[in-house]
């Protein structure tokens, strides 16, 4: 019987194999196709590639089970298959990697779908269930990999430390800075991991080999073996392939170094492949790696939390109640009439005029630009509504610094609507970042750092809003987005909008435990034809039919009709939350200013 893996290591490195997908890819399988199934369709080939690591000199084989978990296989209609396609792949590692090797059960993260599950419990469970099969299909070790949330990582590692005795390595992704994407340092990671039960850390994937002993040398003594399993550099697009060009010599020099350093697990991720495998082995046997490395760096200062005041916007919301409006963007270039609507709103009492940007995905002025040319010309508070939808982690960092830079600090953070899914439509969604990873990221910049880790310079206090949709049949689980918005950095929220006193009861009965601010949305209707659009097609808003039979009935007088619900409803909710968001119709701010009116603002 094989050693303990555990045992092995207090004796000297393992080497682990390198990528699977990518060769998959390589070899002729589609980007979006479902690698896990190939357990069971094409286990020929999974079987291949593990002898090719085997022969590279691998000590320790990852099963083809990344994503097989119940959530990413339910997208190929194989979620019930979750035990077969882990047990086999289980099997097909164990026969090609013989007896005097090990085998890692190899297990990612859950997708964004796992992002809207608010039950822990539940995720534990999902995690759980792929641990289980592995374990049972024989695997010496489970692999947590490629996990760029540290809480998430730390649910799979409950969920797989309450049903197998196997050791359990944790792993991490980190950006060349040697962060997550929330800002957490490898270390800082490491230690939580350790604290939480992990037999082993380490981290994978991210980062190339120079980086990534950059963070194995910024490391502390760890009280448990650690494992660096990086990919083969930066990867270069060619057409719709990914190719990475350091050398297998060069890669196996870099990471061997991480060896002198104290790494007890080695191998490679995404772009390696069995001859990188098969040189790191040759370098590690020569003994050498990390005589042919370039001295330490110096070391980088952290970014410093830089104080900044909070906007006059945050200062309000803690003091009393506000009145917030909406102004669209135009789709054209005639700004003047958006900019005399928000003087009238500001000379009327407006607490702070929002902004959205590119609402159903339409495209309209930059509502940055807008946010700062209102400021310009009335001195009022600008929330600037800031979506994932449209700009990829670099760009949004780079918007996110001009907003600084402008003065602009008061950012509603959302995912922003979905593009058309028309065929005449040639827009895509990039999402790079959605309203959770947003505000962290938000959050990080009023910590002095970008997501890098990389410092400002000045100080930063960005007020963060979050987005609240109270029109759904589960509002225990928009409530418990609302709770990891909050932990992300939100401070307050504004809601969809409301057209119900039941609505009202509903919110403010689930919300009671909840401290931050809530700003109630009203949009008032402007006619029975906007009403059963709005209630039919638009995404988050649910009309009552009292209220669209009274927008019927009203006929050419429904703009008034629509004031006229929208202040029952207002007059009822505005004693109970933090203020009050009107959303005007086709920027109709004149039905804005009447409510204001009839509030005294």
């Amino acid at each position: 019987m094989i050693e303990n893996i555990l045992s092995r290591i207090g004796r000297g490195v393992v080497v682990a194999d390198g990528a699977m997908g990518s060769l998959l890819f390589e070899r002729g399988l589609e980007s979006g196709a479902c690698y896990d199934a190939l357990n069971l369709m094409d286990p020929a080939l999974i079987s291949s590639i593990h002898l090719e690591y085997v022969q590279a000199g691998a000590e320790l084989i990852e099963t083809n089970t990344f994503g097989a978990n119940r959530i990413k296989l339910a997208r190929f209609e194989l979620g019930g298959r979750v035990r077969e396609i882990n047990a086999r792949g289980a099997e097909l590692a164990r026969k090609s990697a013989g007896a005097d090797r090990w085998v890692a059960g190899a297990m990612g993260p859950l997708g964004r779908l796992a992002e809207d599950m608010s039950d822990p419990a539940e995720l534990e469970r999902i995690f759980a269930e792929q641990a289980l099969a592995l374990a049972d299909g024989g695997v010496d070790v489970i692999m947590l990999e490629t996990f760029a949330s540290l809480s998430m990582l730390l649910v799979a590692l409950r969920g797989v430390k309450s049903c197998v005795k196997v050791p359990v390595v944790a792993q991490m992704v980190f950006t060349q800075r040697g962060r997550t994407h929330s800002g957490r340092t490898a270390q800082e990671c490491f230690d939580a991991l350790i604290l939480a039960g992990a037999d082993m850390v380490g981290f994978n994937c991210g980062i190339g080999p120079k980086n990534a002993l950059d963070v194995v040398r910024e490391l502390t003594p760890l009280a448990v073996p650690f494992s660096v399993l990086p990919n083969a550099g930066f990867p270069e697009a060619q057409g719709d392939r990914l190719l990475y060009a350091s050398s297998p010599e060069y890669f196996a020099r870099q990471t061997a170094a991480c060896v002198d350093q104290g790494a007890s697990i080695v191998g490679g991720c995404c772009g390696t492949g069995p001859e990188h495998i098969a040189a790191l082995v040759r370098v590690l046997g020569e003994g050498r790696g990390a005589r042919l490395i370039s001295v330490k760096p110096a070391e980088a200062q952290d970014a410093q939390p830089i104080s900044a005041e909070p906007t006059p916007l945050a200062r309000r919301l803690s003091e009393g109640r506000v009145v917030l409006v909406e102004l669209d963007p135009p789709k054209h270039l005639d700004v003047g009439p958006v900019l005399a609507a928000a003087e009238a709103l500001q000379a009327a009492g407006a607490d702070g005029i929002t902004i959205a940007e590119n609402p159903l995905a339409v495209p309209r002025l930059s509502n940055i630009v807008l946010a700062g040319m209102v400021r310009q010309r009335t001195g009022a508070e600008v929330i600037v509504h800031l979506t994932g939808r449209d700009r990829n982690l670099v760009g949004m960092q780079s918007t996110i610094m001009g907003l600084a830079a402008s003065g602009l600090y008061n950012v509603l953070a959302v995912t922003g609507d979905p593009p058309s899914a028309g065929s005449a439509e040639r827009v895509t969604g990039v999402y790079d970042v959605r309203s959770l990873e947003l505000m962290g990221l938000l959050a990080g910049f009023n910590q002095g750092r970008n997501h890098y880790g990389d410092p400002m310079r000045l100080p930063v206090n960005f007020c963060i809003g979050g987005a609240f949709n109270p029109n759904t049949r589960n509002m225990a689980l928009q409530v418990g987005r609302m709770e990891k918005k909050i932990a992300a950095g939100a401070a307050y929220f504004l809601t969809q909008p409301v057209y119900s006193k039941t609505r009202v009861d509903e919110i403010l009965s689930a919300t009671s435990h909840i401290a931050a601010p809530i700003v109630l949305g009203v949009m008032p209707l402007a006619s029975s034809r906007n009403a059963e659009f709005l209630h039919n097609e638009f995404p988050g808003i649910e009309i009552p039919l009292e209220a669209r039979e009274r927008m019927a009935r009203a006929g050419d007088q429904g703009q008034q009709e629509g004031i006229e619900i929208a202040w029952e409803l207002l007059e009822y909710a505005w004693p109970h939350f933090a203020g009050v968001y009107i959303i005007p119709p086709f920027n109709r701010h004149a039905m804005a200013l009447e409510l204001m009116h009839r509030l005294d603002r």
